[in-house]
């Protein structure tokens, strides 16, 4: 009865936007205009839903299906209280889309294909599909609305079951080009920095404070971004409230507990404070991959995150949500690499040629015809050879104590030195011994990361601990590869069985 009975009750027609399959269009084939609707409702709820069922399953030609985010919608329209989309005309779906704005020439970037099938009880106004889409092929009615680059259903239209193609660009700019990005249209800067009076100076104020001595909209965005995901000390939680009205930001700043609407409202309000264009994007987080090469999209997945605009390189998705989705490769700052030593170059401390003739004492004779001037000490620095002197148990006793007075500041490092030889050295290479192992040495490694400032986050898969080691602990190149490559012997381990 339980499995049946469900299958009969109109309990999941709505999906992440909203329950109702009402056409937008006005007419048949026309034009037409979108509602100003709020998307986010049901969000939450999305995120707590005990029946994590799979919502698409994915195959695409994306080399990082981490930074594939499937995108429903965005938000631009910002009264003080929430974020919606603003009302805007549709048109017919185009064969191929335009270009998305503010893309340069020198922006590199390549298209890609991916297909999505959508479960049979996931009906969806909003067509999900990676951005920017340059060309779609979907079965059905739909409209296509070109600011924000989305289809959406008309008369009734929705995802239910439905498989299709989205042919989009995977856009990969540089920090380099991201800092030297030119001002933006005035129009442009006009629209998507636009704040309400009702907004609390502290969001501004924040905003400013955390970005202090940053030179470029690009180095506020990712001082942002980085407060949030790190240096904040904000917590991912998705049992608090949405919130309303306009000390809702406010707030969350001060509690520094929420779940992605948080995030991504509060970065893109403080982004226009800044003068930076800013927008919201909903859909879903990058999903699961699976062993057959496609990718789950789960409920869980609903996900809110931040667009800011750079002139050359367009909207640009950046994630301020802990835990959540993945950082962007083009904010990740890099760590300056001295490299090793250049062997032709000597070093500015080497010693001048050593010279051929004998050193000579300033405080002896070299002939040695002075015996008394090189002795070796003084009379007063040597132990008298009588028994009048300290015994040699005491002498013991002294050195024992200042051993131990040397060894106490020491002993954290000791004892460090201990476990790391106990856990890399305790454990064959028989086939029996490869789960202790490889558990050891991740044990060895979270808490070598430890010691250096990065705090374990147990909420954290090993692929994801290991993408924050790597962030925060600035490593790169051979260092970089074999974090990951143990995240991913862990795994293994855990999981294979």
């Amino acid at each position: 009865i339980a499995l049946v009975v469900p299958l009969a009750l109109p309990a999941m027609d709505g999906g992440l936007l909203g329950p109702n399959g009402r056409g937008v269009g006005a007419g048949v084939g026309g034009g037409g205009t979108i509602s100003a609707v709020n998307p986010l409702v049901s969000l939450r709820d999305s995120l707590n839903n005990n029946d994590d069922r799979a919502v698409f399953s994915v195959r695409t030609e994306m080399e990082n299906t981490s930074d594939l985010y499937l995108r429903i919608v965005s938000l631009d329209d910002f009264d003080g209280t929430t974020w919606k989309p603003s009302k805007r005309a549709i048109t017919q779906v185009p064969e191929g889309f335009p270009a998305p704005p503010g893309l340069g020439s020198d922006v590199d970037f390549s298209e890609v294909g991916t297909s999505v099938s959508v479960a049979k009880w996931y009906g969806q106004t909003w067509l999900p599909m990676p951005y920017p889409p340059s060309r779609v092929s979907v079965q059905g009615d739909w409209r296509y609305e070109p600011v924000g680059m989305t289809l959406v259903g008309d008369h009734g239209q929705n995802t239910r079951g439905l498989t299709y193609e989205v042919r989009s660009l995977d856009v990969r700019p540089t920090a380099e080009q991201l800092a030297a990005a030119p001002e933006p249209p005035a129009d442009l800067l006009r629209e998507y920095t636009d704040l309400p009076d009702s907004l609390p100076s502290v969001v501004a104020e924040t905003a400013r404070d955390v970005t202090d001595g940053a030179k470029t909209d690009y180095d506020r965005a990712v001082m942002l971004q980085d407060w949030f995901t790190l240096s904040g000390d904000f917590q991912y939680d998705t049992e608090v409230e949405v919130g309303s009205g306009s000390q809702a930001i406010a707030r969350f700043l001060q509690d520094k507990r929420g779940f992605c609407v948080h995030y991504s409202f509060a970065m893109a309000s403080m982004a226009r404070s800044l003068g930076i264009p800013a927008r919201i994007a909903v859909g879903f987080a990058p999903g699961t991959p699976q062993a057959d090469g496609t990718v789950s999209v789960a409920m869980r997945d609903a996900h809110a995150w931040p667009e800011l605009y750079f002139d050359g390189v367009g909207w640009t998705r950046f994630e301020p949500t802990p835990t959540r989705g993945s950082t962007p490769d083009y904010t990740v700052q890099d760590v300056e690499d001295n490299g090793p030593a250049d062997p032709a170059r000597p070093s500015q401390a080497a010693p001048t040629d050593p010279s051929a003739q004998p050193s000579r004492s300033t405080d002896c004779r070299a002939d040695g015809s002075d015996p008394g001037s090189c002795e070796s000490e003084s009379p007063q620095a040597a132990l008298p050879t009588d028994g009048d002197g300290p015994k040699w148990h005491v002498v013991l006793l002294w050195a024992l104590a200042g051993l131990l007075v040397l060894a106490l500041p020491l002993s954290p490092l000791l004892w460090r030195t201990r476990m790391r030889a106990v856990r890399l050295g305790g454990h064959g290479r028989a086939e029996e011994d490869v789960a202790p192992r490889v558990l050891a040495a991740w044990e060895e490694l979270t808490d070598t990361a430890w010691d250096h400032g990065i705090v374990p986050d147990e909420s954290l898969t090993p692929r994801g601990a290991a993408d924050r080691i790597v962030r925060t602990g600035g490593l790169e190149g051979d260092a970089a590869a074999s974090v990951r490559r143990l995240a991913g012997a862990v795994e293994q381990v855990l999981y294979a069985p």
